[in-house]
């Protein structure tokens, strides 16, 4: 197995998952790390060039994002299976071990590990709320061991035989970290492939969200990412644009009846609105 990682500006929480890496539980499947470092940055190569003990390989490029950051990992990794894996997720002890199994129980497939908040950092109620059954990330959608939806593979945590990113690289043309991942799914389903839910390769997520205005930035991305995935396929325009805009309309709508869920509902609509700012005015 090769974990692929990319980063920028954030050493000390790569750092963090590197750390984790060393302490899988015993047992665990021979694994290399590849590093794609999406950028020049002093603090990270320095966390780069210490000692692992595991074999790490790590390559800088030009900052692109992290659909080409992704490709560039899996042109350079050795293992015919990836797990990627974002530098802000640590992974569980036995979450390599999971993946595996997965791959083994259920043929070649896009394991989709679980994500959760960092039990050693705080989770605020809004993060509560955008994970894991939220904007953020949807898992309550899913059945442990079943088919994935394209839109529930998020490369946060997944695991994918080398050959289909090789094959069927990721997209560049994508805002940073939105959207990308799924319009590579996308293709990947259209040829066939398909995704499998593992909640037991389970991996920590580092990344403090204080309420609604931390996310306003990502959710405007989001909106911005949609138009490229329309760009790319233009079947998918209504479930990128009209429907967005008509769940804004019903929840704008539904705040005029009271509700001991009304800050939730006001969080969608922050959310939902700035998705549609991000549509609207692409950046």
């Amino acid at each position: 197995m090769s974990v692929a990682i990319v980063t920028l500006g954030r050493a000390a929480k790569l750092e963090r998952a590197l750390r984790a890496l060393a302490a899988l539980a015993p047992g665990s499947p021979p694994f290399e790390v590849v590093v794609v470092l999406d950028g020049d940055d002093a603090a990270t190569t320095a966390v780069l060039q210490r000692d692992h003990p595991f074999t790490l390989r790590s390559f800088t490029q030009d900052h692109a994002g992290a659909g080409p950051a992704r490709n560039r990992a899996a042109h350079e990794a050795r293992g015919e299976l990836l797990l990627f894996l974002n530098d802000d997720t640590r992974p569980d002890p036995v979450c390599l071990s999971a993946h595996v199994a997965a791959q083994e129980r259920h043929g070649p497939c896009l394991g989709a590990g679980l994500v959760t908040w960092d039990p050693e950092a705080e989770t605020t109620p809004y993060m509560r709320w955008l994970a894991p059954a939220g904007h953020q990330f949807n898992f309550s959608r899913l059945t442990p061991g079943k088919p994935v939806p394209w839109d529930a593979v998020w490369a946060t945590n997944l695991a994918a035989p080398r050959p289909w990113v090789l094959d069927e690289p990721f997209a560049s043309s994508f805002p940073p970290g939105c959207l990308e991942d799924s319009e590579w799914a996308f293709r990947q389903y259209r040829r066939g492939r398909h995704g499998v839910f593992v909640p037991a390769a389970v991996a920590f997520h580092d990344h403090h969200y204080a309420g609604p205005a931390d996310f306003r930035d990502r959710a405007r991305t989001f909106g911005t990412a949609a138009r490229s995935m329309v760009a790319r396929h233009p079947g998918l325009t209504v479930r990128f644009t009209l429907r967005p805009l008509a769940a804004a309309v019903a929840r704008a709508v539904s705040l005029a009846w009271p509700s001991r869920h009304r800050r939730q509902r006001l969080w969608d609509l922050d959310f939902r609105v700035n998705y549609l700012i991000g549509l609207l005015r692409p950046r």
